[in-house]
């Protein structure tokens, strides 16, 4: 039986990523943070925040790029970075809004960027959103981007490759490759792309699993590139958007 299909509002949007409506913002400059254990909240960023530190929380706040710098990058020793009820806005340039390892998004809304993020090991990114890619001059547009990494959670997000506005389906919803391993990727609202999953033709994969995400048609190809590539395990609970049949890859 065709499982009923839920209303858009069931992922993540406006009204619930992003800063929150009773939030009252203090303009800052960009920040370096080096203590372990600081939590930074309620402020209005312009410029980069580099986190060196462990047990980071970012809350409740804008981050804005100041040019084509990164609106957050994790540098080592960094591990445990939550960032929640943050809205990151590119500026139309930025490369990416989060890179590089251990970090966790939670209700964040993250735009007008290159990349949505580059998500390297032991990365969560639930219930946010990411929309309204910044096309440049030869880039190639992912919401999530996965190189070289494992020991990663995507869950629960709305993932808008597709730019309405301009019709440009941008080039994925999800990028993997050439090395990815202990990848779950369920319960994500997926719409545009090349291909809406794209998958590297030299990936070496083991534990990804997609399962009960639903798929918007607005992709210029397919739903998966390569989806017989070994290491990958496509669920029947993937399902149209439109129809709830199962997305048969």
């Amino acid at each position: 039986m065709v499982p009923p299909l839920a209303p858009l509002t069931r992922w993540p949007g406006p009204d619930s990523t992003g800063v929150p409506a009773d939030a009252t913002l203090t303009p800052s400059g960009p920040l370096e943070l080096y203590e372990d254990g600081q939590v930074v909240t309620d402020l209005d960023i312009t410029g980069r925040v580099s986190v060196h530190a462990r047990d980071v929380t970012i809350r409740r706040s804008r981050i804005t790029s100041d040019g084509v710098t990164f609106p957050i990058r994790t540098f080592s020793p960094a591990a445990n970075l939550v960032v929640e009820d943050v809205e990151i806005d590119g500026g139309g340039a930025a490369p990416a809004g989060v890179c590089f390892d251990d970090y966790t998004l939670r209700r964040v809304n993250l735009h007008h960027v290159q990349d949505g993020a580059w998500t390297g090991s032991r990365v969560t990114v639930v219930d946010s959103w990411i929309h309204d890619l910044a096309r440049v001059p030869d880039s190639h547009n992912d919401c999530l981007r996965v190189t070289g990494a494992g020991d990663i959670v995507i869950r629960h997000n709305r993932l808008d490759a597709y730019r309405p506005g301009v019709a440009d389906p941008m080039n994925s919803c999800l990028a993997l490759g050439p090395a990815v391993h202990n990848l779950r990727f369920e319960d994500n609202l997926c719409d545009g792309g090349l291909y809406s999953i794209g998958v590297h033709p030299d990936l070496a994969a083991s534990a990804i699993v997609f399962r009960g995400n639903v798929f918007g048609r607005r992709y210029r190809l397919g739903i998966i590139a390569r989806p017989g590539q070994p290491g990958i395990r496509w669920d029947r609970s993937n399902v149209w958007f439109d129809s709830g049949e199962p997305v048969l890859p």
